[in-house]
């Protein structure tokens, strides 16, 4: 049984298929490539043909490609990386602002380690204010300061990325469309 949706012509030889890589008989193919000044491209291409059976055959495909799309999609993962690397270094920064708030013990070794990784973030904000020390606990204004910067420099950078991939809309749009026929 087969999977076409109708009976077998039983005009045809069964078991017929068509050869794959000759040119069908009695083709007819009309590429139209038409773009817009938006950045929108589309290629549709139509092939109909006469099989050796005597069928006739159609086909239909259409191709757009949206230069606007892709920059939406280069922008919004941009921002998401740019805000997953802020997350992550503003959660070690507040770590570190609580650990030094509330005097955490400096010989563990998981503190001493949250302590030298973000000093390379915190180090240029040092001396900008007193921090405040009450015994142990030290409240750490370099830390708030430095969690602020960075926060202002990545909402800097995704600025910068919507504008640099911000969509290209014209005020002029051109639609070509171009048909060949061929005589036989």
């Amino acid at each position: 049984m087969s999977n076409q949706p109708y009976p077998p012509d039983p005009r045809i030889q069964q078991g017929y298929q068509e050869p794959l890589n000759e040119a069908p008989y009695g083709a007819a193919n009309d590429t139209v490539r038409s773009a817009s000044g938006d950045g929108m491209q589309v290629q549709s291409q139509r092939e109909s043909y006469v099989d050796p059976a005597g069928n006739q055959v159609e086909s239909h495909t259409e191709v757009y490609e949206d230069e606007n799309l892709r920059r939406a999609n280069l922008r919004y993962w941009i921002t998401r990386i740019v805000y997953f690397v802020l997350a992550v270094l503003e959660v070690l920064l507040l770590l570190r602002f609580l650990f030094r708030l509330l005097g955490a013990n400096q010989g563990s070794s998981f503190v001493l380690f949250l302590y030298n990784l973000t000093h390379v973030f915190v180090g240029p904000f040092n001396g900008i204010f007193n921090d405040q020390a009450l015994g142990q606990s030290v409240f750490e204004f370099s830390t708030i300061v430095a969690m602020i910067v960075y926060a202002l420099i990545a909402w800097g950078i995704v600025s910068l990325c919507r504008i640099i991939f911000a969509p290209k809309y014209s005020g002029r749009q051109t639609f070509t469309t171009r048909r060949r026929n061929r005589l036989t």
